[in-house]
């Protein structure tokens, strides 16, 4: 009886250190190849990642600014990037969906909507955490992209 739950418990251990460790460090490792792989070809700096220069989270669409050279970064969960200038934005705008009747949850599906000058990726759409994320993002979005 001792030796199946000894068993058992080493195959737990070995899946935790893969979903908690292995895993997470070879998904950073395949983001900053990415990362430094467009700023290379670009001639911009994107990592290390500054949090204050990167709009939208790894797990969806995300943009990663350098203002001295004028570059973004667009990452797709983390997977697949593609660097533009600042003129490939047309437009952007901040929207979400009001319920006024949820107090806690007031403003859902908060989202910033980019027009660009792509014909094959006529807009872009980049979820932010919160409505008030999103306003001081749109400051610094007409403060980068005037």
């Amino acid at each position: 009886m001792e030796i199946p739950l000894l068993l058992a418990l080493a195959v737990v251990l070995v899946l935790f250190y893969w979903v908690w460790i292995a895993s997470p460090r070879s998904i950073e490792a395949g983001r900053e190849q990415l990362l430094r792989a467009q700023g290379h070809a670009s001639g911009a700096t994107f990592f290390p990642v500054d949090p204050r220069r990167m709009l939208g989270d790894w797990d969806g669409t995300c943009v990663l600014f350098d203002p001295d050279v004028r570059k973004a970064c667009i990452v797709f969960r983390g997977k697949s990037a593609h660097t533009v200038d600042f003129d490939y934005f047309r437009s952007w705008q901040l929207k979400w969906t009001e319920y006024p009747s949820n107090p806690v949850f007031r403003f859902q599906h908060v989202h910033f909507l980019f027009e660009t000058t792509d014909f094959d990726r006529p807009t872009i759409r980049v979820a932010v955490p919160s409505r008030s994320d999103g306003e001081a993002w749109n400051a610094k979005l007409s403060i980068l992209m005037p």
